[in-house]
């Protein structure tokens, strides 16, 4: 295979991640109706995040609600109650009234069918009275509601009437087969005003198209100043998210009601659309430029759940029972609300929304130009976002432990979904959410099968070559920490730490071999999960004995501090553990522990033939030496000056003593190790009275010592290392040491 083609489809974390980004990116492409509907949900909740926002004032709904209609009888009503709020909206200077709905058939009133009835009779006896025709015109003139409202719509000067297109974009037409016919000169009211095409091949581009349109009557059209449809086309799963500014019917590019009372409000401004081979690319009103996509379609920005806009009841306006002035210069919606006729939709924020307010929220988006749009173009934020976060991923993903893994994952969809949510909220843009954040999901799952399936071969591969030869648990720690291990022989800054049972030997002779078993047993594990809590390595077991390390074969942080606690724990299990044993009849034990650090030698030691990793050196014996210092101190943990000078947070120290081991001629000064923290105020004068007695010993002032040293016995009578020190005081106040004494003791005993 030709090598650069043999570098891309190599299995590699980066590659791995390309590729499922280009998946990705064909996916969106294709766009399957199952995940459009999940992304639509997203779009719903982001809204719902949101909550409501402030809208302007130049809009007001007049409801047919069901007061209404219980006061003004069912629905539809004569015309002359319509006409009755035209009056009302006239008289209080309303800007422009729209109408949601269709005022589809002439209304014919019981009074006129009389007057037809009474004109046939006096035609069929023959006898017209002088002045009859003049008097039946007149009163025809009385009960003609719809030139009543017609006069109404006229006297008002601004009003526009809306239109449907039934069975548009496959919906179902309603259940009359009635087809108005509109003139031309009616449909032009509600068509652009300025149609660009920049191409022949424009023409060709497949708009919304209506097949048919149920209109109002011939004289409220003409009456009326323009006109607009109101079809609201829903997606796939029936919530209204867009309206379709644009719907071409008999070769006219017709506009919504909307757009028509926004036309009519800004002074009649010119109403254009451009439309390339693309689809649309512009829609203008005056100086106002509406974003839409290539189909026309504008996201509606809803301001809120249900009446969110200022309603008022139908007859409370007719009845005078709303002040005139909440009309003057604003733009008036009529229409219903009322169970039965309500025009009912769902929104993202409510499945119980009105029809009238969708068309109230479009003509406050314009009017305060608060436009929602979706990244378009080649370079979408989204994509883009998509592709960097992804090959982020990827990159990082592999050079991170589990849990940071883990985090930057959940750190990059956080951040993601809060700029989503952010731009949504205060800059308007919708960045799509499903895409991203699946392809992210998908990268990490990818990298994180793919790391597993080569650590658990690196494992294999460690497991073979050491297995043989070093402990388990060593073994284990270089599984976790594969990068970090370092074998072989070399010199190292470690801790060691010893631990035995006190007189285990003759604790042996008085058990029962069986039992004693079972005590190491139930002593030598918890001590062992002690061990690994604090990030130590069991180096071996000598028999009751527990050696350990800190610092190999892993390096680790503050390994003299892991220690100390390893040891703090030790005693302090050990008491529980002693009162367990009692139900068993188990003897009560003791331990000690001894701590030092300081540059030893790690690695692999043994024969040829069998291998053991441990350490060796001066400071290993003496940690030895210390665990064994513990039975002449009466103490349970001693730690060397060099682990006391090494930790890094606060435990609770007291001096015993300088001591020369056997085999050394360097005192080291040796250090109880009481616990963690800060002593209590009692304990604290305690050790500032034997740290005194201390200083005083060592300077020679045997009766100021032995004073100080009494009163610590006083305080702690048991205290082991003041009983010690009391006992050398009183043998040098009898017999002085020779004068090169430097105030240490030399020990002949391991």
């Amino acid at each position: 295979m030709w090598p650069p083609l043999r570098r891309i489809f190599r299995l590699s974390y980066l590659n791995l991640t390309i590729w499922i980004t280009l998946g990705h990116l064909l996916f969106m492409a294709w766009d399957p109706h199952f995940v459009k509907l999940i992304e639509l949900k997203f779009y719903d909740l982001l809204f719902q995040m949101r909550g409501e926002v402030p809208h302007g004032s130049e809009v007001v709904i007049v409801a047919i609600d069901d007061d209404s209609v219980q006061a003004l009888g069912r629905w539809p009503w004569s015309r002359r109650q319509i006409t009755r709020l035209m009056d009302r909206l006239t008289q209080a200077q309303a800007r422009v009234v729209g109408f949601d709905m269709i005022f589809a058939e002439q209304e014919e009133e019981s009074g006129r069918r009389v007057l037809k009835r009474f004109e046939a009779e006096v035609n069929r006896r023959g006898w017209r009275p002088p002045g009859f025709q003049k008097w039946l015109q007149e009163q025809e003139k009385v009960v003609d509601p719809d030139g009543e409202l017609a006069q109404a719509l006229r006297e008002q000067g601004a009003v526009v009437l809306g239109y449907y297109f039934p069975g548009l974009g496959g919906q179902s037409a309603p259940g009359s087969d009635l087809e108005m016919q509109i003139s031309p000169e009616l449909l032009k009211s509600s068509a652009y005003n300025l149609v660009h095409w920049r191409s022949p091949e424009a023409r060709r581009f497949p708009l919304l198209t209506a097949p048919q349109i149920e209109t109002n009557i011939p004289r409220l059209m003409a009456a009326a100043s323009r006109a607009g449809y109101f079809n609201a086309m829903p997606d796939d799963d029936g919530t209204i998210r867009q309206l379709p500014l644009v719907i071409r019917y008999q070769g006219e590019l017709t506009a919504p009601l909307a757009l028509g009372i926004l036309q009519q409000y800004l002074g009649n401004v010119p109403l254009g659309i451009t439309i390339s081979k693309h689809g649309v690319s512009q829609v203008r009103l005056g100086n106002r430029q509406i974003p839409v996509d290539n189909y026309g379609r504008f996201l509606i920005n809803f301001r809120g759940p249900a009446r969110t806009f200022k309603y008022y009841s139908f007859v409370d306006v007719v009845e005078g029972r709303v002040p005139l002035e909440v009309f003057r210069d604003r733009i008036v919606l009529v229409g219903a609300t009322a169970v039965g006729i309500y025009d009912i939709r769902v929104t993202p924020f409510v499945s119980v929304f009105p029809g009238v307010e969708i068309h109230a929220t479009i003509i406050d988006n314009i009017l305060q130009q608060d436009y929602l749009t979706r990244a378009s173009g080649v370079w979408q934020p989204d994509l883009v976002a998509m592709i960097a976060l992804s090959l982020l991923l990827g990159w990082w993903l592999p050079r991170l432990r589990a849990a940071g893994g883990l985090l930057l994952f959940l750190g990059v969809i956080v951040v993601y979904a809060v700029t989503g949510f952010y731009l949504f909220a205060n800059q308007r843009l919708y960045l799509q959410m499903i895409y991203p954040l699946n392809c992210l999901a998908t990268v990490y799952v990818g990298v994180t099968i793919m790391r597993f399936l080569a650590e658990e071969r690196e494992r294999k591969r460690i497991r073979a070559a050491f297995q043989s030869y070093v402990a388990p648990e060593v073994v284990n720690e270089m599984l976790h920490h594969p990068e970090k291990l370092r074998l072989g022989g070399e010199k190292r800054d470690l801790t060691v730490l010893f631990s035995d049972i006190r007189g285990f030997t003759s604790l042996s002779e008085e058990m029962e071999a069986e039992t004693l078993v079972n005590l190491l047993h139930a002593y030598l594990t918890p001590m062992t999960e002690i061990v690994f809590k604090h990030g130590g390595t069991v180096d071996k077991y000598i028999g009751d004995a527990l050696m350990a390390i800190y610092g190999a074969p892993l390096e680790m942080p503050a390994p003299a501090d892991q220690a100390c606690r390893t040891a703090l724990e030790m005693i302090a299990t050990l008491k529980q553990l002693c009162q367990d044993w009692q139900s068993h009849g188990w003897p009560q034990i003791r331990i000690g522990v001894g701590i030092n650090s300081g540059l030893m030698s790690v690695g692999n030691m043994g024969s040829e033939r069998l291998f053991d990793y441990t350490v060796i050196g001066d400071n290993v014996n003496l940690a030895s030496r210390l665990e064994g210092l513990n039975k002449y101190y009466g103490t349970e943990i001693l730690i060397s000056e060099a682990t006391a000078q090494q930790l890094k947070n606060s435990f609770i120290l007291r001096e015993v003593d300088r001591v020369r081991v056997k085999g050394k001629h360097i005192p080291v000064s040796i250090f109880e190790l009481r616990g963690q923290g800060s002593p209590a105020a009692a304990a604290a004068q305690f050790l500032e009275i034997f740290h005194q007695a201390l200083t005083a010993f060592r300077q020679s002032q045997w009766e100021l010592a032995k004073n100080l040293l009494t009163e610590c016995l006083n305080r702690q009578p048991m205290d082991g290392p003041a009983q010690l020190l009391l006992a050398r005081c009183q043998q040098y106040a009898q017999v002085p040491p020779p004068p090169d004494w430097d105030g240490a003791a030399t020990l002949t005993e391991k």
